[in-house]
């Protein structure tokens, strides 16, 4: 199948491409060399032990094979394949034991590995073969700009999810099915087909194989260990370098080693550790280069690579951060602008400490706000629209980030105004995603709001069988409406819960940003939510008001607060935590039967940023502008 049975110990032979007497130098963890076997010689051919021993591959002309094949073809093309193949055996043996101990070998050149070593061996050389026989596998590495030989030099192979064929491979090789199930303890817990790759210590013996997802998305980590073992081994680590450069993907790390940079490690979306620091230092490093794809949360990043100073500090590691442009990846970047430009990105990085580190990501902040702004055309709405509300729209320039305030008099009405907002919001657009979180009201009056302001009549209407079949149509249409944007999960109406408090909801409210970056949030009743850090602060508005501002700096997000206030001789007062924090306060009054909005900015110097009059309909309180 995949290997000549025959052949396995000549091709296992403790043989070294320096044995062959061609010029050869490194090239990422590969040595590289001009191909004899095409003409005009290029410099394509590589030599890897990806498969646990040395073999030959031309990404040219293709020619590829073990050392025993390269040198037949090579000093003997003249002979049958028989005498050739025994002239090149006794070439490399002859070669082997003139072979003095090079200083730059490599150590994993010289150990042994045991049994799980030849079970995972065997497991990649498998793959291997599978991923020449895959079209999926071969889809896949090409719309991530990879050929099935380029693959072949770092063992990249392809796993169907079956076992069963993969024992029957083992019982060629003399392994045991209980060895795999040993050594392979994760093989039987993942079915699903994927792309598989060697996680290699520092001295090249394989700990691990990874499997990745052939779905296209990283921001989830695609990637799981078919053999349990060690989890801080940074993937393609390799001793004998001082300045190793850190990313996150697989193929970031892959591509860099292609393009012939040297000790460049992932730590395959996994979060980094001093246990990876301490395994890096072990292999001579002086220095790391951690690069890193840009996060929509782009606070949080920055505390991370913070933290992660700190950790190479404590190291006595020298420490340089690179957060990629939107949108772009290491991988990417190599291919379109080469090995050249990362390089000089890298040397013109300045090291980082906390001190420069700060500076530079408020440069970077500073530009990114000047080409986002200037990117947005002049009659263009920055924040999300409201299409019932066209005129506070024009004015703030719609809904953008920020803690809002929300009350009203009467009282009642605040919540009327949200359920307004809420159902504006997902109308007008479409990438939004609502949750609205009622503190003070079951979830079923929530849906029943909004299905009644949908149709213009009553709670009372909806909630019971019309005597108007149009009505009942009506009900129907909007009820359906209401549930298709909960299919396509853009609206989310949670209740209070025992366990619900502000860090379970901050938790839960990351998440959801991950998935949805256009996420809106809605608290009706903050009075009542519940508070569990910040003993600190003896007043418990203080306190609400902390760790909603903590929340809406960790999201960057919309945040609506629906609470209580009370309006004195024209003045609103009370409680004075939340006018202090929020960036606007939202004021609903009816005078006179008249209905007025008034939004202030305590963020703007005090300023009103809106005063308008608006309709609320009698029926369903859905409120709109006049």
């Amino acid at each position: 199948m995949v290997i000549d049975q025959e052949h396995a110990g000549i091709m296992r032979k403790k043989t070294h491409p320096r044995q062959l007497g061609v010029p050869l130098s490194r090239w990422g963890r590969n040595l590289i060399s001009c191909c004899p076997f095409h003409s005009p010689e290029e410099t394509s051919l590589f030599f890897y032990d990806a498969l646990g021993y040395w073999r030959y591959r031309c990404l040219q002309c293709g020619s590829e094979g073990d050392l025993v094949e390269f040198v037949m073809r090579s000093r003997f093309n003249g002979l049958d394949e028989q005498s050739a193949r025994a002239e090149a055996t006794e070439f490399l043996g002859t070669r082997e034991q003139e072979q003095e101990t090079d200083p730059d070998e490599h150590p994993w050149i010289k150990e042994i590995g045991g049994e799980k070593s030849r079970v995972l061996e065997n497991f990649v050389r498998y793959c291997h073969w599978a991923a020449c026989k895959s079209p999926s596998s071969a889809e896949f590495l090409e719309s991530r700009g990879w050929s099935i030989g380029q693959a072949q030099l770092y063992g990249l192979g392809y796993y169907s999810g079956d076992p069963e064929p993969f024992y029957s491979y083992c019982m060629l090789s003399g392994i045991e099915r209980h060895q795999v199930a040993f050594y392979l303890d994760n093989l039987e817990d993942y079915r699903e087909p994927r792309i598989t790759i060697p996680a290699r210590n520092s001295k090249g013996l394989i700990h691990s194989v990874y499997g990745r997802s052939m779905e296209n998305d990283e921001e989830h980590n695609p990637y799981i260990s078919y053999a349990s073992g060690p989890g801080d081994i940074p993937f393609n680590i390799q001793p004998d370098n001082d300045k190793p450069i850190i990313v996150e993907g697989m193929f970031d790390a892959l591509t860099a080693d292609l393009a012939g940079i040297p000790g460049v490690v992932s730590t395959m979306y996994q979060e980094l550790t001093m246990s990876h620091l301490y395994k890096l230092k072990a292999c001579g490093a002086d220095s790391v280069t951690f690069i890193l794809r840009r996060e929509p949360n782009r606070r949080e990043q920055e505390f991370r690579i913070q933290k992660y100073l700190k950790m190479a500090e404590t190291q006595g590691l020298k420490f340089k951060s690179i957060v990629l442009p939107e949108n772009e990846t290491l991988d990417l970047m190599l291919r379109n602008y080469g090995a050249d430009h990362l390089l000089k990105l890298i040397a013109e990085t300045e090291e980082d400490t906390i001190h420069t580190h700060r500076r530079s990501m408020l440069l970077q902040d500073i530009k990114e706000n000047y080409d986002t702004a200037m990117g947005c055309p002049p009659d263009e709405c920055v924040g999300y629209l409201l299409n019932t509300f066209p005129q506070f729209t024009r004015k703030i320039d719609g809904i953008q980030s920020g803690l809002f305030y929300v009350s009203s008099n009467p009282f009642g009405l605040k919540t009327s105004l949200l359920s307004s907002l809420a159902l504006d919001l997902i109308e007008s657009n479409p990438s939004v995603k609502l949750i609205y979180i009622a503190l003070e009201t079951p979830r079923r009056q929530i849906f029943d709001r909004l299905v009644a302001m949908l149709i213009g009549k009553s709670v009372l209407d909806v909630r019971k069988k019309n005597e108007d079949e149009l009505v009942n149509q009506k009900i129907l249409e909007a009820t359906r409406k209401i549930m298709g944007f909960v299919r396509d999960n853009r609206l989310e109406i949670w209740e209070d819960q025992p366990a619900f408090d502000n860090k379970e909801l901050l938790a839960t409210l990351k998440e959801e940003q991950r998935e949805h970056p256009d996420l809106i949030v809605m608290i009706d009743g903050i009075d009542h939510f519940k508070v569990t850090d910040r003993p600190d602060l003896a007043d418990i508005h203080e306190r609400r008001s902390s760790v909603m501002l903590d929340i809406y700096k960790a999201l960057d997000i919309p945040l609506f607060l629906g609470g209580e206030l009370v309006d004195e001789h024209g003045t609103l007062i009370a409680p004075r935590a939340y006018l202090r924090d929020s960036d606007a306060i939202y004021w609903l009054e009816t005078r006179e039967e008249e209905h007025y909005l008034t939004v202030d900015s305590k963020r703007l110097g005090n300023s009103s940023l809106y005063k308008g009059l608006l309709a609320i309909d009698p029926e369903s309180n859905r409120i709109c502008e006049v």
